[in-house]
């Protein structure tokens, strides 16, 4: 799924990208709520779609999953790709 780039997010897949790295290097099942993206505005659907996108840009690797009503969304055998450490250490400067 390609999001245009007026609609992408960049925090959204920060914050997606480094909950999956926070969480060890086995791969797991990784859940979302709103509370994970702290004080930004975003929707569930917003979510969703920067979830596939980091899928699809091979920055981890895993499936989207149903939640229950409190889950936005959820990411199993979620495991951060080589790719997506390295979008983390250049484009967000963490290590």
């Amino acid at each position: 799924m390609s999001i245009p780039m007026n609609e992408r997010k960049d925090d959204i897949v920060y914050f997606l990208l480094n909950k999956i790295k926070e969480n060890g290097e086995e791969m797991k099942e990784v859940s979302y709520t709103k509370e994970d993206f702290g004080d930004k505005e975003v929707t569930q659907e917003e979510v969703k779609k920067h979830l596939q996108f980091a899928l699809d840009s091979k920055y981890l690797e895993g499936e989207i999953a149903e939640g229950d009503g409190s889950v936005w969304a959820m990411c199993r055998n979620a495991k951060l790709t080589t790719e997506g450490r390295n979008v983390l250490r250049k484009d967000f400067f963490k290590v």
